[in-house]
């Protein structure tokens, strides 16, 4: 595996070559979703760039290359005690898409968005430079590159924020009769210091879950576990929605299966291919039997 400034120099030198040319360019991160048409002779190859370089608890901040996935980037931080403050709630997803196209999440209230927990950022500028840029240096780029979708330059590698983990969420789930109470009862929940999590669904205009989640290290020995990654596991939104109004009940969720908990069926998205095939079932045995086409990586 090369390191990481080999293969920075190789994308500077590629971007320097392609500005002298005066010739566009697309990146090549490894994969895609793109339909685009494909253009095999001008791109820039950073698919070597998907490393997690260094975690730091002192300092709790963690150094990571641009296509590290969510679910790599919290495995390597809990090796450690830490995660990150935001996390995107799809495993597949990568920092550099979350910084260059942002993302709000459950933890969002307390801490912004993906792209505010980034200390500071490596980038190729479009002439081919390589440079650095935080609060601190270039905070013009350093602000202005965050959701740019990359306009900007190429990232290269992030410093990233980190918060002391716990090895569950406590997460609460308050059913409400209305878009009213349930959107009210959510505003008060994110001005609540005592809540790490805060997520909501509107599933009709006579049924809303505010959730509230804590972390914790404790679990009532009457509680087992939640699980949303399993075949036989429920996916997510069906498990939220299970309570009449009224009825609160509690979880205590693994933190990395709250954090990814609506990768199976992608939210709810994954009931459309039921609909599409409309021959097929929509039930708990039809799920697990095409639980592997059921993941965000392959929907």
């Amino acid at each position: 595996m090369p390191p990481h400034e080999k293969v920075v120099a190789n994308v500077s030198a590629a971007v320097k070559g392609f500005f002298a040319r005066g010739q566009s360019f697309r990146i090549f991160y490894g994969s895609t979703n793109s339909t685009r048409p494909k253009h095999t002779d001008r791109f820039v190859d950073i698919s070597g760039l998907s490393n997690v370089l260094e975690v730091d608890t002192s300092c709790r901040a963690t150094v990571v290359e641009p296509n590290v996935p969510m679910d790599k980037l919290v495995q390597a931080t809990l090796a450690h005690g830490m995660i990150p403050p935001v996390v995107m709630k799809f495993p597949g997803i990568t920092v550099g898409g979350g910084y260059a196209g942002s993302a709000g999440e459950s933890s969002s209230f307390k801490y912004g968005y993906f792209d505010q927990t980034v200390k500071s950022v490596e980038m190729v500028l479009a002439y081919g430079e390589v440079v650095t840029a935080s609060e601190s240096g270039n905070p013009d780029l350093f602000k202005g590159a965050a959701s740019s979708v990359g306009t900007l330059g190429i990232t290269t590698k992030l410093e990233l924020k980190l918060i002391p983990a716990r090895h569950f969420v406590k997460l609460v789930y308050h059913p409400y009769p209305t878009i009213h109470e349930t959107t009210e009862a959510l505003r008060k929940a994110t001005e609540d210091p005592q809540n790490d999590y805060v997520d909501g669904i509107i599933y009709s205009d006579s049924h809303g879950v505010l959730m509230t989640g804590q972390l914790t290290d404790e679990i009532p020995p009457s509680e087992k576990p939640q699980k949303f990654s399993g075949s036989w596991d429920p996916w997510f939104y069906l498990h939220a929605k299970r309570n009449p109004t009224g009825k609160f009940s509690t979880d205590y969720i693994p933190i990395a299966e709250y954090l990814f908990r609506y990768d199976r069926g992608g939210f709810w998205v994954g009931t459309q291919s039921f609909r599409y095939f409309g021959f097929v079932p929509f039930n708990k045995y039809t799920r697990w039997f095409l639980n592997d086409f059921m993941h965000t990586r392959m929907m």
